[in-house]
């Protein structure tokens, strides 16, 4: 359990020592504003955030610049917690295939989620390694991402959004008997506004809802 709190703490963060050339928003850009995760400079969400780890609001900014790590480019965000202070978030957009990378910088190890693949259909499902060596703290891990609802309506905070993808990333660990499940990441993503709502389970129970209160959407990349 304390891993899995601290990755819920982290994973917006990523360790400088993984980081290897930094750039301007002009490198290897694939984003754009009518996506399911718009990356554009200077786009803004602002999330409600409710959980056992208590209240909280969060507004994710993105900067436009990127930076490369381990041949991925990602695109840098401000994270900015009312509560819980500040941090820089890592997304990236490769190809229809959404992520973001994330770090426990006391372990300095690196983990990246592939949270969307916004072309693949519902019910499929893949697995993933979020860390370069398969393990964190010296035990196995992998995630197993799925596709579970597209085209969906959701409302939240009395707007309705349409043509939405429900995925799920489950992050499983291997203490000698086998993958089993530690996490459960389920996200909601509308097209042109991004991530509008993610839960975080354990054992079946909600840990952290966060969802969404506002948002800008900037239609240019720079």
């Amino acid at each position: 359990m304390k891993k899995n709190l601290l990755l819920i703490l982290t994973i917006a963060a990523i360790g400088a020592g993984s980081c290897k050339k930094e750039s301007n928003a002009q490198a290897a850009i694939d984003s754009t504003a009518d996506s399911y995760f718009p990356l554009t400079s200077g786009s803004t969400w602002k999330y409600a955030v409710t959980g056992a780890g208590g209240n909280d609001m969060l507004t994710v900014k993105m900067t436009g610049a990127t930076i490369t790590i381990n041949g991925r480019t990602y695109y840098k965000a401000t994270n900015s917690y009312q509560k819980k202070g500040g941090s820089t978030g890592y997304f990236f957009d490769a190809s229809h295939i959404y992520g973001k990378g994330a770090a426990n910088t006391d372990a300095g190890l690196a983990i990246e989620f592939k949270f969307l693949n916004d072309t693949a259909a519902v019910g499929h499902s893949w697995v993933h390694s979020p860390t370069d060596d398969g393990m964190i703290n010296g035990i196995p891990v992998q995630t197993v991402n799925t596709i579970v609802e597209k085209d969906i309506g959701k409302t939240i905070g009395g707007e309705t959004f349409t043509g939405v993808i429900h995925t799920r990333v489950d992050l499983q660990y291997n203490y000698g008997s086998g993958f089993q499940s530690s996490a459960v990441y389920d996200f909601y993503f509308a097209k042109g506004v991004g991530l509008i709502e993610t839960d975080t389970s354990f054992s079946g129970a909600i840990y952290e809802t966060e969802t969404i209160v506002s948002y800008a959407i900037n239609p240019m990349l720079l």
